[in-house]
């Protein structure tokens, strides 16, 4: 039988070596960014999570910062665009959704892309372009009179 001390030193180990997995996962993503291939992240992590499960608590505001050098508070925002875009009701703070949180089911699947969308467009790496002919155009144009 294992002694309780045993067993907590063992559950530490398993943090630890869970802390370094995930700190060397945002290292590589770092590189790739730095090195211009910041449209490998997501699917290096999509690769590497079912080997290595303690990527799911990687937070999604650290991808962020890593990705596109942003504040805490910027990424932070971003994710509260998300919740809101798709009415998100879950009681997890802005700052602690993970990786795990965004893909956790096939239906929550949503938080995923609809948080790399606002990426994109925040950064602006895409846009909406609105179909020849499109019959509601008038909604989606800016007005500058505020």
């Amino acid at each position: 039988m294992v002694s309780t001390e045993e067993s907590f030193q063992q559950t530490q180990d398993a943090l630890d070596v869970a802390r370094l997995e995930r700190a060397r996962a945002l290292q590589q993503v770092q590189t790739l960014c730095e090195t211009g291939r910041r449209h490998l992240v997501i699917p290096f992590l999509m690769a590497n999570m079912q080997r290595v499960p303690a990527l799911r608590k990687i937070r999604l505001w650290q991808l962020d910062s890593i990705m596109f050098n942003t504040s805490r508070r910027i990424a932070n925002k971003t994710i509260r665009v998300m919740r809101e875009t798709i009415n998100d009701d879950s009681s997890v703070n802005d700052g602690y959704v993970t990786l795990g949180w965004a893909l956790e089911s096939k239906e929550k699947t949503v938080r995923m892309t609809t948080w790399l969308l606002q990426l994109s467009l925040r950064e602006r790496l895409s846009t909406f372009q609105k179909p020849e002919g499109f019959p509601y155009a008038s909604l989606y144009q800016q007005s500058t009179d505020d």
